[in-house]
């Protein structure tokens, strides 16, 4: 039953005329005559009696009016209730992010959904990227912070920043942060870094290989808050993202630039592109957009710079 011919006869029984039911709702009196027509048609039974006193609804008109209110009472109800959990959003939304990622953002958004959006039940999920688009197309986690993937139909991806990767060694004495190395002379380093399987450890993988320069990892090992403190104990250099380099550790460490235009990685926020999302989970995507603008607006999040728009 089409709702808009049901409020059009609404409309007539309640101004007693067609004609003036077709000037309240601003619509030709033809076409509100043939809307309550084929509305006859479809109930099979006649609604209204005509008369000198004007147009007035049968017995089966007058049980139709009565369920009519019913019916719009409810969806009246129903836009208010979608409005305010819209406004005010409820839930259970797994975020994942892997170590370098959640290390920066993860605190944040605890904080920011507690004192926005108190309802929401968040659970944060540490994993690498690949397991985390595993997870989002599986239903097993609702949205993804990772460094970017490649494209797939199932996932829909929105770039967040531009994260830039430093070169970090035990500290020269020659305060050198912020300094530039060349890929050449930083490939005569033996490196601590994550295994294979890590997203961090392809992207620097793909910098050295794309000039055609050798990387000699020494260890492997995926505990990345391990990692500086592994270097500052002189058993290799690595190569991390500002926003997972522990800054309060400057004294010991030392951070170097890359040059040839430096070495990066996008980020991108990621949820299944076969649901529409919750919205407790939009709530959170807004959020987590928010918040990285932020961090990186306030010097929050070292080495990385927003994407820039049209």
């Amino acid at each position: 039953m089409d709702v808009r011919r049901l409020r059009y006869f609404c409309r007539v029984v309640e101004s007693g005329s067609m004609s003036r039911a077709a000037i309240s709702l601003n619509v030709a009196q033809p076409a509100l005559s043939k809307s309550i027509q084929t509305l006859e048609q479809e109930l099979e039974t006649e609604l209204f009696q005509r008369t000198s006193k004007g147009t007035v609804p049968t017995e089966a008109g007058e049980r139709l009016y009565e369920h009519a209110q019913i019916i719009f009472t409810q969806i009246d109800r129903a836009k208010v209730e979608i409005r305010e959990s819209t406004a005010r959003p409820t839930g259970h939304v797994v975020v994942g992010m892997p170590h370098s990622i959640i290390s920066r953002l993860g605190m944040p958004l605890l904080k920011e959904v507690t004192r926005r959006f108190p309802s929401i039940r968040i659970e944060l999920a540490q994993e690498h990227s690949h397991v985390l688009a595993a997870r989002l197309r599986s239903g097993r986690i609702d949205i993804a912070v990772s460094a970017a993937q490649r494209p797939s139909s199932e996932l829909t991806s929105t770039p967040l920043l531009i994260e830039e990767l430093f070169l970090v060694t035990p500290r020269d004495g020659k305060g050198n942060n912020g300094s530039a190395i060349s890929f050449a002379e930083a490939s005569r380093l033996s490196y601590i870094l994550p295994s294979l399987s890590n997203g961090l450890r392809a992207t620097v993988e793909s910098q050295f290989r794309a000039r055609s320069l050798p990387l000699d990892v020494k260890y492997e090992i995926d505990a990345i808050g391990l990692i500086p403190q592994c270097v500052e104990a002189g058993l290799g250099a690595t190569i991390l993202p500002g926003g997972c380099i522990d800054f309060a550790m400057e004294g010991k460490l030392t951070a170097w630039r890359f040059e040839e235009n430096g070495c990066h990685r996008t980020l991108v926020i990621t949820h299944s592109a076969d649901a529409t999302p919750t919205p407790a989970s939009s709530a959170i995507i807004r959020m987590i957009v928010e918040l990285t603008h932020k961090l990186v607006r306030d010097q929050g999040w070292p080495g990385a710079k927003l994407i820039a728009t049209e």
